[in-house]
């Protein structure tokens, strides 16, 4: 959905990593999978969109802003149907063996076959009534399905799991963990699979696999069907909150260049890395449209997306630059906010 120019980002893996651990763990610190450190990161990547596309209408902007979001819960939801997907498969090859009347099925198939923690999962009414409602025959008929589900059984995480001789709720829903580490997490396959089902899911991925991990771990034994998947979004003034960033945002560009351009003394703003003029100019129309939201808060969430989505030094770059203009409209009392 958007592209960095390789020429100006050179992040070691680590660091990128550990970056993306970081902003992940704030955002999962929320019980809404969509809140308003996600909301912030996705109008800052269809703003950007927008930009490269021509500028297209706002109107066209915001059906862009409401389908990646909308797109993210779905991918939400779909990874955290695939371990049913593999206990359904695997149920399906136990029960061949048995009607062809096999004298033995294997063990480890009907250990995957019954675990419990994937059967609450099954049974959730959330996730059922979203299943019910999509076609999910694209992961069925996959071979990436099919060849998971052999790896699986062969795996040295599967290896462990029999050998601890404890197969109760607790160790079930470990081993789906790992599983999915191993599994979803890292599977280039699987990445092109749900690219071909919607552009937005690969680029998302990465930050959802993290709220899927946290729901397995907040699963709970005694709450059956019940218990509660993250809800898409808090209430409906995170949902306003998203429209009106992005339109504030785009209506933020004379504000934001001429600003910049005041502060630049020591970089030619045309060579400035375009990703970090966008988060500079979302920053600034969140200051100047949103006073219940304090500064400090501000200038915190975009100097975090600058490390996240833009170049090694983008963070301190954004942040001195947002330091300076906050002080600037403060000076000329167009903010109140304290700084």
């Amino acid at each position: 959905m958007y592209a960095r120019n390789s020429a100006q980002i050179n992040v070691d893996s680590n660091d990128c990593e550990e970056i993306c651990c970081t902003f992940a763990d704030r955002i999962n610190g929320f019980d809404t999978m969509i809140n308003r450190v996600l909301i912030r990161l996705k109008v800052v990547q269809v703003i950007y969109a927008y930009y490269q596309n021509g500028g297209q209408s706002i109107e066209s902007a915001e059906r862009e802003l409401a389908r990646s979001l909308d797109s993210a819960y779905s991918l939400y939801k779909t990874l955290l149907f695939i371990p049913v997907a593999w206990v359904r498969q695997i149920r399906k090859s136990v029960e061949r063996l048995r009607r062809m009347g096999a004298p033995h099925i294997p063990r480890r198939e009907i250990l995957l076959a019954e675990n419990r923690f994937i059967a609450q999962m099954e049974t959730n009414v959330e996730l059922d009534s979203f299943i019910q409602s999509s076609d999910m025959s694209w992961l069925f008929e996959s071979d990436w399905l099919k060849n998971t589900c052999s790896s699986i059984l062969e795996s040295d995480v599967f290896e462990e799991y029999i050998q601890n001789e404890k197969f109760d709720f607790e160790a079930d829903k470990e081993l789906c963990r790992k599983l999915y580490k191993e599994f979803v997490e890292n599977s280039d396959e699987l990445d092109a699979l749900l690219e071909e089902q919607d552009i937005y899911w690969n680029g998302d991925k990465e930050l959802i696999d993290s709220f899927v991990i946290k729901t397995i771990r907040s699963f709970d034994d005694g709450k059956a069907a019940d218990q509660p998947l993250k809800s898409e979004f808090k209430d409906e003034e995170d949902r306003q909150f998203a429209l009106d960033l992005l339109r504030l945002g785009i209506e933020a560009k004379p504000e934001r260049e001429a600003a910049v351009a005041a502060n630049c003394r020591r970089w030619d703003p045309s060579r400035l890395a375009f990703m970090d003029v966008i988060i500079i100019q979302v920053a600034m129309a969140e200051m100047l449209g949103f006073n219940q939201i304090p500064l400090k808060v501000t200038l915190n969430e975009y100097v975090e997306l600058a490390k996240l989505l833009s170049t090694p030094s983008s963070g301190s770059f954004v942040n001195g630059m947002l330091e300076t203009i906050a002080r600037d409209m403060a000076a000329q009392g167009r903010i109140s906010k304290e700084i």
